[in-house]
C-alpha cells in the first residue's frame, strides 16, 4: 500500500477542497439555519428552537497558510483506498446547541469578562497549552441575544488554539 501525503511538498492542496477553517465554521453554521428554516415552522414558532442539538464531524487534513488555518475534507473513499496518511487526519466536530432566548430583566450579562477570562485561564486543557505554546491571549465577549460568553484563546503569533462558549449563569 502507497500512501501520498495530505498536502504536496509546496504546501498546496492536493484535492482543491481545501479552505480556511473560519470560513469553513461559518459555512457551516449558515446552512444549519437554513434547514431549520427549510423544515417549515408553524405560525408563532421560531425556527431556532427546531433543532435541539446537531453534530457535524468531519476528517480532514490541516495546514498554516500565513496566519489562517486551512482545513481540506477528506472522503471515506480517499481514506479506504489508503491514499491518506492517517497521522495526518485530524477530525474536527461541530456541535450546536439550542438554547432559548429568554429576555432577562437586564441587558447586562451575569458575570464580567474580567471573571469569565479568570475562569478560562484556570481551565486544565488552557494551563497545558500555556505550558506548551508560551503565554497566550485570552479574549471575551458577551453574546447578549443568545446570553453566552464567546471565549478566544490565541498564541503569541495571534493563532487560535482555543475557541470556547459559556453560557452566562452563576
Amino acid at each position: 500500500m502507497v500512501f501520498r501525503p495530505l498536502f504536496s511538498s509546496t504546501g498546496e492542496s492536493m484535492s482543491g477542497q481545501e479552505t480556511v477553517l473560519d470560513d469553513f465554521l461559518g459555512a457551516a453554521g449558515k446552512s444549519l439555519g437554513i434547514a431549520q428554516k427549510d423544515i417549515g415552522v408553524p405560525d408563532g414558532m421560531k425556527p431556532g428552537m427546531m433543532l435541539s442539538d446537531a453534530e457535524l464531524s468531519i476528517k480532514v487534513g490541516m495546514r498554516y497558510e500565513g496566519d489562517k488555518l486551512m482545513v481540506e475534507p477528506i472522503s471515506s473513499s480517499a481514506s479506504a483506498q489508503g491514499s491518506v496518511v492517517p497521522e495526518a487526519v485530524s477530525t474536527i466536530t461541530i456541535r450546536y446547541v439550542a438554547s432559548h432566548s429568554a429576555k432577562s430583566t437586564s441587558d447586562e450579562p451575569v458575570r464580567t469578562k474580567t471573571d469569565i477570562i479568570a475562569d478560562v485561564a484556570k481551565r486544565k486543557d488552557v494551563v497545558k497549552l500555556q505550558e506548551i505554546l508560551g503565554k497566550l491571549n485570552i479574549e471575551a465577549n458577551y453574546v447578549r441575544d443568545m446570553n453566552l460568553w464567546a471565549v478566544k484563546v490565541t498564541d503569541n503569533a495571534a493563532r487560535t488554539v482555543r475557541s470556547i462558549t459559556l453560557e452566562d449563569k452563576q
